[in-house]
């Protein structure tokens, strides 16, 4: 789905769900939002449950018609939006995490590394030029 030119929306809807937080009634199920930036330097924002990687890996490619993206942008570490990081990185070895310290060294526990050797640590106020898009990020 198009957002912008440059910002496509790539997430997946959850129609099986029930309850969001295993607490909240969601009858219309729930969306895990993952968004592709294309610029100079791709940016995907965000990954989606552990259920349907597949299907974002198919959204993925059809927005970047040919083109891998340079970066893996991690919001949060809640599962149902982080459960394929490590998918992702497989997927694309040469891909960059950005994210918080605090986002890494819960990597580290779910997936037994905080990606030393490919990663950008954020804080309030860091910037990232993809091209004509540059991402300030916030701490909140």
């Amino acid at each position: 789905m198009k957002i912008t030119n440059d910002i496509k929306y790539i997430g997946v809807n959850d129609h099986k769900i029930d309850l969001f937080e295993g607490q909240y009634k969601v009858p219309n199920g729930m969306a895990y939002n993952s968004y592709a930036i294309i610029d100079e330097k791709i940016a995907i924002m965000d990954s989606v449950d552990k259920n349907f990687m597949e299907e974002w890996q198919a959204n993925m490619e059809a927005v970047l018609e040919g083109r891998k993206p340079d970066y893996l942008i991690v919001q949060h570490m809640e599962p149902d939006h982080s459960a394929n990081i490590d998918n992702f990185l497989k997927l694309y070895p040469d891909a960059v995490v950005v994210s918080s310290a605090k986002a890494f060294a819960m990597m580290k526990n779910f997936f037994g590394t905080e990606y030393e050797d490919r990663r950008i640590v954020v804080g309030e106020g860091d910037t990232l030029n993809l091209g004509k898009h540059v991402l300030t990020f916030v701490t909140a």
